[in-house]
């Protein structure tokens, strides 16, 4: 048992030599994917895009719940003086009201994050087209994101 330690042992520190043999002659590059996200001018259009799209939904949401809110001071202040059936009515509609609302955010959410996705999705692959093309320009044989590095 001990000699197939031993040979496993030799077997993978010889292919390490060989690796690292190969590696000297290997041209590498680095791409900060993070930096080019932030500093992109087409991240900012698409940022831009989704705002203009999206913007009608955020006021009617906003909108939304500025008269919950509205609706929920005045049955805590009129609670104390209104007949019980009123006061069941209002809860009633405020809580129909808070469902309505909740499920306008939480679509309002879905949709925005499906559209970003999408649109990141497409910027990606462009970015990935040109780092190819300027890799194989370059003569670099391998390219890897600095987050999945360890040092670079």
């Amino acid at each position: 048992m001990n000699k197939v330690y031993l040979v496993s042992i030799v077997a993978l520190m010889t292919s390490l030599l060989a690796i690292s043999a190969q590696a000297a002659e290997v041209k590498l590059a680095v791409v900060d994917m993070q930096a080019v996200l932030q500093k992109a001018p087409q991240i900012a259009k698409i940022n831009e895009a989704l705002t203009r799209q999206f913007k009608g939904r955020q006021d009617s949401i906003v909108k939304a719940q500025n008269e919950l809110q509205k609706e929920a001071s005045n049955l805590q202040k009129n609670a104390a003086v209104m007949k019980a059936d009123e006061r069941n009515i209002l809860e009633n509609k405020l809580m129909t009201d808070q469902n309505k609302v909740k499920s306008m955010i939480a679509s309002f959410q879905s949709d925005l994050s499906k559209k970003q996705s999408e649109s990141l999705h497409s910027f990606i692959q462009q970015l990935d087209c040109v780092v190819s093309k300027v890799a194989v320009q370059s003569g670099y044989d391998l390219v890897i994101q600095k987050g999945s590095t360890l040092y670079a």
